[in-house]
């Protein structure tokens, strides 16, 4: 008897946990629809400006053989300024996150970034910036969508010590997937650039060290292309706009759920439910 009833109080545990989380998840795709619903209205007036940035059709025999291209000058002066400024006043509002042995820094999510940073939702959402990604990879590509908290982030490397290990950009979504690096800011108290450096291994498993001075934009295929960023060193402050597209933003359910496990290692266990 007493199992019986033990159990019939699980079951019931069980459904209301169900409703919940069904609840939850309706509550937080609303809220998202809503943040999609308003982005005309939160970029207006956030002109993006590019500047002399290579032709992309220079740069597409490059990325089909490294899968990673690199073009430096890709905003005027202005505009960066701008976006650096932007990402800069938002630092208190970052997540800091630290995984022994992996990672180490702060990160401000898409939805904040809805919220806080209508620049940088705008350089993501630009027409322009897009069509020149496309014509890189050779295949036209989307924004991920906005439940992803990494489709568009700001990654910032301030305390002595943060990095992230060798790492690929897992792809989750049916088509290609790539990553798409701005450098708003890599200085060292000292001057010059922090000691926080993009480094690749290339298809014969050399280290190649990529330079990401200050309105340098990096192109690559994160899901083929092993990476990682160096330690800084106090008084070092790297800040990196990071974006993904992909070339079919669909997604099958039990990627969603291996995406947000990921997603806990730069916005702690939240990422799991929100």
């Amino acid at each position: 008897m007493l199992w019986a009833v033990a159990g019939g109080a699980l079951a019931i545990v069980a459904v209301g946990l169900a409703v919940l989380v069904v609840l939850h998840r309706r509550r937080r795709t609303a809220v998202y629809a809503q943040l999609a619903s308003r982005r005309e209205e939160l970029i207006r007036g956030q002109q993006i400006a590019m500047a002399a940035a290579a032709p992309p059709e220079a740069l597409h025999t490059q990325f089909q053989q490294l899968r990673l291209v690199r073009t430096a000058g890709f905003l005027t002066p202005e505009c960066l300024a701008r976006l650096r400024a932007e990402a800069e006043e938002n630092i208190p509002r970052m997540v800091r996150s630290y995984l022994p042995t992996h990672k180490k820094g702060s990160t401000l999510s898409y939805e904040s970034i809805y919220r806080y940073a209508p620049g940088c939702l705008a350089f993501y959402h630009s027409p322009r910036v897009g069509e020149w990604i496309s014509a890189v990879v050779g295949q036209e590509v989307y924004p991920t969508p906005e439940q992803d908290q990494s489709s568009l982030s700001v990654l910032c490397y301030k305390e002595a010590g943060d990095h992230i290990q060798w790492h690929y950009d897992h792809n989750f979504y049916r088509g290609r997937h790539f990553t798409v690096l701005l450098s708003l800011c890599n200085s060292s108290a000292a001057g010059g650039l922090s000691s926080s450096r993009l480094v690749y291994k290339d298809d014969q498993g050399s280290e190649v060290e990529v330079d990401t001075s200050p309105n340098v934009l990096v192109l690559f295929e994160g899901a083929r292309v092993l990476h990682r960023a160096t330690p800084t060193a106090e008084g070092d402050l790297r800040i990196m706009l990071s974006m993904t597209y992909c070339c079919d933003p669909r997604i099958r359910w039990w990627r969603e759920v291996a995406r947000r496990v990921k997603d806990t290692g730069f916005f702690g266990l939240r990422a799991l439910w929100q």
